[in-house]
């Protein structure tokens, strides 16, 4: 680390070219290179200990048997479409609270975190009171040729999944206050208490005391409740660097939250038809074989891969919260032209980041894969599907993701839903369907799916990036005071 984190000091040899090139790529007037760094380690550990844990959990569950992994698996995808909501918000808060921070305003950064925490929360409430009594219609609606078992499962993890849902609401909105202020630090703590929390309880509950898909249900609600105090405290108390007082929370400012759901609106629309296109894709998957049985591998399967990708896309979920918070704060300070140049140096650094991933994580994969135990007839298939979604990620996934993240900066939020649901709906929704059940791929043929999907990102949002349509936003706002 002090290799990296090294300053303007000249070095003969590879080293030196390498930190020359790292600070031609981001200093500027507004950050070092040094600051860019000290925001992007605690990232990546961020989120190498959110997915790590994440994997490791789901090897949990998948030692119950393959139907409690499915039906994990499928709650989690529908638990993805709600907290979409609530994602949103907070993308939308954190875009507002970034260029609150960059412009040097404290009133509005400290009215739009509360603006943006009792929004988020008074909505996670009312759904998971509603999503908690329907669990048992929802699985069946979704998945009627599920084996019965699957669906036992599934309808019990639902209602303890969705009990969790207002607390992981609080939880999120201050872990994505300080991510955008750009306090890594705290935000790396926060993770590190609720997933830690979430990786212990799973093995007390599910291997010591033996409670099956109850106790990750369990694990997951004491886990995220742990993490909405500590994150209360955090954000209260002089351990961060936003200092607020409870009283900011008492008052709703409606002319704050006007901006705020603006911009989430069009997130919210986002993520919820990509979530709500993975339900579907679990819905025909389900239907995918012979048996039920077959199905049910194959949704395993799908499950087992899937979390060792999020692995993989760790590093580019690191990239784009990066790409957040600097070119949020180059934009609230007013400098467009800056904001781009980051845009383009973290599409380049990015691309070198994931290359160095796959290299390292890619020959751990048989390792990795013992701790699933999966069906030995899925592992075919699994070894397919991650080389099919992790071998293209070094070359297109910043193309994919950076660019329009920082249009998302800027407030250009409605066109990055545009280009998702559009290419969603070609890439795994159509694609996938004929590759997986017309074509008889499987669980790979999804997968392919997610790569055109990739793809066809890529030349959309350069037009929308090259054409400056993107700063729409930033003018309508400055017009209207």
């Amino acid at each position: 680390m002090r290799f990296f984190m090294s300053e303007l000091t000249p070095a003969r040899g590879p080293r030196g070219k390498f930190n020359g090139w790292l600070h031609r790529l981001f200093d500027s007037e507004m950050f070092t290179t040094g600051d860019i760094l000290r925001m992007f380690y605690p990232l990546m550990l961020d989120q190498f200990a959110i997915h790590l844990i994440m994997t490791l959990s789901t090897s949990l569950v998948s030692s119950v048997g393959q139907e409690a992994l499915a039906a994990v698996s499928m709650v989690n995808t529908l638990s993805y479409v709600v907290t979409a909501v609530m994602f949103a918000l907070s993308a939308g808060g954190g875009v507002i609270i970034a260029q609150a921070k960059g412009s040097g305003d404290e009133d509005r950064l400290h009215k739009a975190i509360a603006t943006t925490a009792m929004i988020s929360s008074a909505v996670m409430l009312v759904l998971s009171i509603t999503l908690t009594a329907l669990a048992g219609p929802i699985i069946e609606l979704l998945y009627p040729h599920a084996e019965p078992l699957l669906k036992e499962y599934a309808v019990h993890y639902m209602r303890l999944n969705m009990l969790t849902l207002w607390p992981f609401s609080i939880f999120h909105v201050i872990f994505t206050a300080f991510r955008s202020v750009g306090d890594s630090k705290s935000s790396l703590i926060l993770t590190l208490y609720i997933n830690i929390s979430h990786l212990l309880l799973s093995l007390l509950f599910i291997n010591v005391l033996g409670m099956g898909v109850t106790g990750s249900g369990l694990s997951l609600i004491v886990a995220r409740v742990i993490g909405a105090i500590v994150a209360m405290v955090w954000l209260f108390g002089p351990m961060g660097k936003l200092h607020m007082k409870p009283r900011a929370f008492l008052k709703l400012d409606k002319k704050m939250a006007r901006p705020i759901l603006r911009l989430s609106i069009p997130f919210c629309a986002e993520q919820m038809l990509f979530e709500g296109g993975m339900v579907v894709v679990q819905g025909y998957l389900s239907t995918w074989g012979d048996t039920p049985e077959m199905s049910t591998m194959a949704l395993a399967a799908h499950a087992v891969a899937s979390s060792l990708v999020s692995l993989y896309q760790a590093t580019g979920y690191c990239i784009t919260q990066m790409t957040s918070t600097v070119c949020g704060q180059c934009i609230g300070a007013e400098k467009i032209d800056l904001c781009k140049r980051y845009n383009q140096s973290i599409i380049k650094g990015g691309n070198l980041i994931y290359l160095i991933t796959v290299l390292v994580l890619f020959p751990l994969t048989p390792l990795l894969m013992k701790l699933y135990n999966p069906n030995p007839d899925a592992l075919g298939m699994i070894y397919v599907m991650l080389m099919v979604g992790v071998f293209p990620m070094p070359l297109i996934w910043c193309k994919s993701f950076v660019t329009s993240t920082t249009m998302c900066a800027a407030g250009d939020v409605k066109f990055a839903t545009y280009v998702s649901f559009v290419v969603m709906l070609i890439g795994r929704m159509a694609l996938g369907y004929v590759l997986t059940i017309t074509l008889n791929l499987g669980p790979v043929g999804i997968f392919i799916g997610m790569l055109v999907e990739w793809l066809l990102r890529i030349p959309a949002v350069e037009w929308r990036y090259r054409s400056g349509k993107w700063l729409n936003f930033l003018k309508q706002e400055k017009a209207a005071g």
